[in-house]
């Protein structure tokens, strides 16, 4: 098959499978299975699962409570049941349906983050009752295995035959390459640095830039940062602790002063965490931290571009006293509103001060 039929192919199939998606329904699907069951049987997973109205998934124990059983009859009544509902033959509309999932995690790399593979298919649904009947259906299906959560991997699915040392070696791999280079990259940037790697050569029909992104949210270790950049989950430009370190991100990538209530609103506005920042604490904190400067009546910059703490007098006697000879009123003025976000006037106002500064010839001040 040429490149042209093989592109026209591709597109076919994800037509079908976006129109498929679009009538994905979870929980018409196990509603549908679970009136295979007896009673007893059908409300013993409905409370395990989450799939009653109150979305709750219920212990063994609690069932147990509830149907008047001990906790091993109601583990045991709930595998029979699984068991029965794999065999039955309403398993072959199981199938049917859970064969679009399976394309879905087969077209991402054979793996899916659980949360990222629900925000993928319930586009149109997502209430907590069609996130418990997909669970539900992935449980039952012979086509997926658990990943657990742990300490380096969100909880995830994978296919059957998936081998899980591509995910381990494209997670070291990753990690290796912002340990050795310390500083966080874009997607794109990213990208080209793993397909610089020799595990991407090893496999490099497999490392899409599908695969690649979906890998991505698996990690852990690896996080993005709502700008868009990627890097290391210690770091504090990728997940930051406080409100100094959002204040200190929304201000680097905004590249100018902004007044603390401005700094306020985008902390809020880009959602790092669902922690509200409140403008008398990011102001409070602002003020105490030296990676920002007051440049004007509540307005802050970053340190790093240049600003240095102290009044319009004390940078004006900065300016004065790097210079061999006095300067010119307006060329002072000039190089203070480089470092302050303040009014012409103000700055006049500090180089009338005659116990710090002295007029020498025509508009020319030099230090007293």
């Amino acid at each position: 098959m040429n490149e042209q039929n093989s592109g026209i192919l591709d597109a076919v199939i994800e037509s079908e499978q976006a129109h498929a998606l679009a009538d994905f329904s979870p929980s018409q699907l196990v509603a549908d299975i679970l009136n295979q069951l007896k009673e007893r049987e059908r409300q013993i997973l409905t409370l395990r699962y989450g799939l009653s109205s109150d979305n709750e998934q219920h212990t063994l124990e609690a069932i147990g409570k509830q149907l008047n059983l001990t906790r091993e009859r109601v583990r045991q009544v709930e595998k029979d049941s699984i068991r029965q509902l794999k065999k039955d033959s309403g398993a072959q509309n199981l199938n049917k349906t859970m064969d679009i999932v399976r394309r879905t995690v087969l077209d991402h790399g054979g793996i899916f983050a659980q949360a990222a593979l629900i925000d993928h298919l319930l586009v149109s649904d997502k209430t907590e009752k069609q996130i418990n009947s997909l669970v539900f259906l992935l449980e039952l299906s012979d086509h997926f295995i658990t990943l657990q959560e742990s300490d380096k991997y969100h909880l995830a699915w994978h296919l059957s035959d998936f081998d899980l040392n591509r995910l381990h070696t494209f997670h070291d791999a990753v990690k290796s390459i912002f340990e050795s280079h310390g500083d966080p990259f874009n997607l794109e940037t990213l990208k080209e640095k793993f397909q610089a790697h020799d595990i991407y050569a090893q496999d490099s029909s497999y490392y899409n830039d599908r695969v690649i992104e979906n890998l991505l949210l698996i990690s852990k270790h690896v996080k993005s940062n709502p700008f868009g950049e990627y890097g290391l989950h210690t770091w504090r430009v990728i997940a930051p602790r406080d409100v100094g370190d959002k204040a200190f991100l929304v201000l680097k990538h905004g590249k100018l002063p902004l007044h603390y209530t401005k700094i306020t609103e985008l902390i809020n506005q880009h959602r790092f965490d669902e922690r509200v920042a409140y403008k008398e604490t990011v102001h409070n904190e602002l003020i105490m931290d030296d990676r920002f400067v007051l440049v004007g009546r509540g307005i802050y910059a970053l340190t790093e571009w240049g600003y240095k703490k102290g009044l319009v007098s004390d940078i004006i006697k900065e300016i004065l006293a790097a210079s061999q000879d006095p300067l010119d009123r307006n060329a002072i003025v000039e190089h203070v509103l480089k470092q302050r976000v303040v009014k012409r006037n103000t700055i006049l106002v500090g180089l009338a001060n005659k116990q710090l500064f002295k007029k020498v010839g025509k508009n020319k001040y030099t230090v007293v």
